[in-house]
Protein backbone atom coordinates (compact mmCIF):
# COMPACT_ATOMS: atom_id res chain seq x y z
CA UNK A 1 0.00 0.00 0.00
CA UNK A 2 1.19 3.43 -1.11
CA UNK A 3 2.18 5.87 1.81
CA UNK A 4 -0.86 8.43 0.92
CA UNK A 5 -3.56 5.88 0.65
CA UNK A 6 -4.52 5.83 3.98
CA UNK A 7 -8.57 6.06 4.57
CA UNK A 8 -8.33 8.00 7.52
CA UNK A 9 -5.89 9.97 9.65
CA UNK A 10 -5.84 9.58 13.21
CA UNK A 11 -4.31 12.50 15.24
CA UNK A 12 -2.96 11.41 19.20
CA UNK A 13 -2.68 14.32 21.73
CA UNK A 14 -0.49 12.46 24.29
CA UNK A 15 -0.61 15.54 27.29
CA UNK A 16 0.43 15.81 30.18
CA UNK A 17 -2.60 15.98 32.15
CA UNK A 18 -5.31 14.77 29.72
CA UNK A 19 -5.24 13.19 26.36
CA UNK A 20 -7.63 12.18 24.00
CA UNK A 21 -7.75 11.63 19.97
CA UNK A 22 -9.42 13.05 16.73
CA UNK A 23 -9.57 11.88 13.27
CA UNK A 24 -10.50 12.88 9.56
CA UNK A 25 -11.58 10.39 7.11
CA UNK A 26 -10.25 11.24 3.87
CA UNK A 27 -13.34 11.30 1.33
CA UNK A 28 -14.63 13.44 3.82
CA UNK A 29 -11.59 15.97 3.96
CA UNK A 30 -11.67 16.25 0.03
CA UNK A 31 -14.95 18.28 0.56
CA UNK A 32 -14.37 19.59 4.19
CA UNK A 33 -11.34 20.03 5.70
CA UNK A 34 -13.08 20.75 9.06
CA UNK A 35 -15.28 17.66 8.97
CA UNK A 36 -13.09 16.19 12.36
CA UNK A 37 -14.39 14.07 14.88
CA UNK A 38 -13.34 13.49 18.32
CA UNK A 39 -14.37 11.28 20.94
CA UNK A 40 -17.18 12.62 23.00
CA UNK A 41 -17.47 9.54 24.88
CA UNK A 42 -14.86 9.57 27.62
CA UNK A 43 -17.34 9.05 30.37
CA UNK A 44 -15.67 9.96 34.10
CA UNK A 45 -17.63 7.29 35.91
CA UNK A 46 -19.33 9.30 39.59
CA UNK A 47 -19.01 12.63 38.34
CA UNK A 48 -21.46 12.08 35.24
CA UNK A 49 -19.21 13.95 32.79
CA UNK A 50 -18.75 13.69 29.07
CA UNK A 51 -15.82 14.88 27.93
CA UNK A 52 -13.46 15.38 24.86
CA UNK A 53 -10.20 14.27 27.18
CA UNK A 54 -9.84 11.72 29.81
CA UNK A 55 -6.80 12.00 32.02
CA UNK A 56 -3.23 10.85 31.20
CA UNK A 57 -3.21 8.11 33.94
CA UNK A 58 -1.90 4.60 34.37
CA UNK A 59 -2.82 1.24 36.49
CA UNK A 60 -0.91 -1.71 36.07
CA UNK A 61 -0.97 -4.66 38.52
CA UNK A 62 1.79 -6.32 40.42
CA UNK A 63 2.98 -8.29 37.16
CA UNK A 64 3.51 -4.31 35.20
CA UNK A 65 0.25 -5.62 33.20
CA UNK A 66 -2.00 -2.97 31.79
CA UNK A 67 -5.32 -2.63 33.74
CA UNK A 68 -7.06 0.75 32.59
CA UNK A 69 -5.83 4.37 31.24
CA UNK A 70 -7.62 7.24 32.36
CA UNK A 71 -10.61 8.07 33.85
CA UNK A 72 -11.11 4.25 34.30
CA UNK A 73 -7.84 4.51 35.57
CA UNK A 74 -8.37 7.19 38.05
CA UNK A 75 -11.75 5.80 39.57
CA UNK A 76 -9.88 2.16 40.18
CA UNK A 77 -7.13 3.31 41.75
CA UNK A 78 -9.24 5.38 44.00
CA UNK A 79 -11.21 2.07 45.14
CA UNK A 80 -7.56 0.36 45.39
CA UNK A 81 -6.58 3.41 47.93
CA UNK A 82 -9.74 2.64 49.89
CA UNK A 83 -9.07 -1.16 50.09
CA UNK A 84 -5.68 -0.22 51.33
CA UNK A 85 -4.65 -2.15 48.20
CA UNK A 86 -2.37 0.55 46.55
CA UNK A 87 1.06 -1.56 46.96
CA UNK A 88 -0.18 -4.98 44.46
CA UNK A 89 -0.44 -2.04 42.02
CA UNK A 90 1.29 0.68 40.36
CA UNK A 91 -0.42 3.90 39.31
CA UNK A 92 1.60 6.47 36.94
CA UNK A 93 0.16 10.14 36.30
CA UNK A 94 1.91 13.11 35.21
CA UNK A 95 4.63 11.34 33.98
CA UNK A 96 5.18 13.04 30.63
CA UNK A 97 6.83 15.84 32.70
CA UNK A 98 10.09 13.39 32.64
CA UNK A 99 10.76 13.90 29.05
CA UNK A 100 10.95 17.76 29.60
CA UNK A 101 14.66 19.17 29.72
CA UNK A 102 16.05 15.43 30.65
CA UNK A 103 19.37 15.03 28.92
CA UNK A 104 19.59 10.96 29.75
CA UNK A 105 16.25 10.16 28.04
CA UNK A 106 17.16 6.50 26.58
CA UNK A 107 15.15 2.98 26.45
CA UNK A 108 16.40 2.18 29.34
CA UNK A 109 15.27 4.53 31.51
CA UNK A 110 12.69 4.02 34.15
CA UNK A 111 9.82 6.27 35.84
CA UNK A 112 8.62 5.64 39.46
CA UNK A 113 4.83 5.63 39.72
CA UNK A 114 2.97 8.07 42.85
CA UNK A 115 4.80 5.37 45.72
CA UNK A 116 8.06 5.37 44.16
CA UNK A 117 7.83 2.09 42.61
CA UNK A 118 9.49 1.94 39.59
CA UNK A 119 8.60 0.68 35.88
CA UNK A 120 10.37 1.02 32.54
CA UNK A 121 9.97 4.53 31.15
CA UNK A 122 8.89 2.55 26.95
CA UNK A 123 6.40 0.23 29.08
CA UNK A 124 4.63 3.11 30.62
CA UNK A 125 4.57 5.46 27.29
CA UNK A 126 3.57 2.86 25.13
CA UNK A 127 0.95 0.55 27.05
CA UNK A 128 -0.60 4.36 27.67
CA UNK A 129 -0.27 5.30 23.86
CA UNK A 130 -1.98 1.89 23.16
CA UNK A 131 -4.87 2.41 25.62
CA UNK A 132 -5.46 5.64 22.85
CA UNK A 133 -5.33 3.61 20.02
CA UNK A 134 -7.21 0.62 20.95
CA UNK A 135 -10.06 3.12 22.10
CA UNK A 136 -9.68 4.77 18.58
CA UNK A 137 -9.99 1.61 16.99
CA UNK A 138 -12.80 0.32 18.83
CA UNK A 139 -14.63 3.56 18.69
CA UNK A 140 -14.29 3.24 14.97
CA UNK A 141 -15.40 -0.19 14.48
CA UNK A 142 -18.38 0.04 16.55
CA UNK A 143 -19.13 2.90 13.78
CA UNK A 144 -18.74 -0.20 10.98
CA UNK A 145 -15.58 1.32 9.43
CA UNK A 146 -13.97 -1.71 9.12
CA UNK A 147 -10.51 0.27 8.80
CA UNK A 148 -7.42 -1.31 9.70
CA UNK A 149 -4.63 -0.28 12.08
CA UNK A 150 -2.07 -0.77 8.59
CA UNK A 151 -4.64 1.59 6.59
CA UNK A 152 -4.48 4.73 8.91
CA UNK A 153 -1.77 7.87 9.14
CA UNK A 154 -1.05 8.57 12.17
CA UNK A 155 -0.12 11.75 13.79
CA UNK A 156 1.21 12.02 17.21
CA UNK A 157 1.66 15.69 18.62
CA UNK A 158 4.67 17.28 20.59
CA UNK A 159 5.95 19.85 22.41
CA UNK A 160 8.49 22.07 20.02
CA UNK A 161 10.82 22.24 22.59
CA UNK A 162 11.81 18.59 22.88
CA UNK A 163 15.27 17.02 21.91
CA UNK A 164 15.72 14.84 19.72
CA UNK A 165 15.78 12.21 21.98
CA UNK A 166 12.85 12.41 23.44
CA UNK A 167 11.39 12.61 20.05
CA UNK A 168 13.13 9.33 19.30
CA UNK A 169 12.00 8.12 22.56
CA UNK A 170 8.29 8.03 21.51
CA UNK A 171 8.80 7.14 18.00
CA UNK A 172 9.75 3.88 19.60
CA UNK A 173 6.85 3.91 22.58
CA UNK A 174 4.57 4.59 19.79
CA UNK A 175 5.99 2.00 17.23
CA UNK A 176 5.53 -0.32 20.09
CA UNK A 177 1.84 0.29 20.67
CA UNK A 178 1.39 -1.41 17.77
CA UNK A 179 1.35 1.70 15.55
CA UNK A 180 3.51 0.85 12.07
CA UNK A 181 6.75 3.07 11.77
CA UNK A 182 6.07 3.91 8.40
CA UNK A 183 2.40 5.09 8.97
CA UNK A 184 3.75 7.19 11.92
CA UNK A 185 4.52 11.09 12.36
CA UNK A 186 5.21 13.02 14.82
CA UNK A 187 4.00 16.70 14.48
CA UNK A 188 4.99 19.41 16.54
CA UNK A 189 2.50 20.98 18.79
CA UNK A 190 2.31 24.54 18.29
CA UNK A 191 2.60 23.86 13.99
CA UNK A 192 -0.44 21.36 13.88
CA UNK A 193 -2.49 24.13 15.63
CA UNK A 194 -1.50 26.73 13.18
CA UNK A 195 -2.34 24.49 9.90
CA UNK A 196 -5.78 24.28 11.69
CA UNK A 197 -6.33 27.77 11.50
CA UNK A 198 -5.40 28.15 8.31
CA UNK A 199 -8.73 26.07 7.46
CA UNK A 200 -10.59 28.49 10.32
CA UNK A 201 -13.51 30.67 9.06
CA UNK A 202 -12.60 33.84 10.60
CA UNK A 203 -14.38 35.39 13.80
CA UNK A 204 -14.25 39.01 13.70
CA UNK A 205 -14.91 41.12 16.92
CA UNK A 206 -16.50 44.37 16.92
CA UNK A 207 -14.34 46.65 15.63
CA UNK A 208 -11.84 44.44 14.16
CA UNK A 209 -9.40 44.99 11.32
CA UNK A 210 -11.45 43.19 8.66
CA UNK A 211 -8.97 42.46 5.97
CA UNK A 212 -7.64 39.91 8.46
CA UNK A 213 -6.82 36.48 6.47
CA UNK A 214 -5.39 33.67 8.56
CA UNK A 215 -4.15 32.57 5.00
CA UNK A 216 -2.80 36.15 3.25
CA UNK A 217 0.74 36.30 2.44
CA UNK A 218 2.48 38.18 5.27
CA UNK A 219 0.28 37.26 8.20
CA UNK A 220 1.86 37.05 11.50
CA UNK A 221 0.27 35.55 14.45
CA UNK A 222 0.81 34.12 17.90
CA UNK A 223 -0.30 30.17 18.83
CA UNK A 224 0.03 30.09 22.80
CA UNK A 225 -0.45 26.34 24.37
CA UNK A 226 -1.35 26.47 27.15
CA UNK A 227 -0.97 23.43 28.72
CA UNK A 228 -1.11 21.26 31.95
CA UNK A 229 2.71 21.35 32.56
CA UNK A 230 4.31 23.90 30.42
CA UNK A 231 3.30 27.06 28.26
CA UNK A 232 4.59 27.32 25.15
CA UNK A 233 4.11 30.56 22.67
CA UNK A 234 5.18 30.33 18.90
CA UNK A 235 5.19 33.02 16.46
CA UNK A 236 4.55 32.71 12.72
CA UNK A 237 4.16 34.41 9.60
CA UNK A 238 3.21 33.19 6.72
CA UNK A 239 5.66 33.49 3.28
CA UNK A 240 4.96 33.72 -0.25
CA UNK A 241 4.90 30.44 -1.26
CA UNK A 242 2.26 28.95 1.18
CA UNK A 243 4.66 27.58 4.28
CA UNK A 244 5.42 28.79 7.64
Amino acid sequence: MATNDHLLVAALDFGTTYSGYAFSMRHEFKTDPMKIHANQAWNSGGRALLSLKTPTCLLLNDKKQFIAFGYDAENQYADIVMDEKQDEYFYFHRFKMNLHNNKNISSEMFLEDILGKPVSAVDVFSLSIKALVDHFMNSVKKQGTGVKIQEIQWVLTIPAIWTDAAKQFMRECAEKASIPPEKLLLALEPETASIFCQYLPTEKLHGADQSFAMSAEGTRYMVADLGGGTADITVHEKTKDGRL
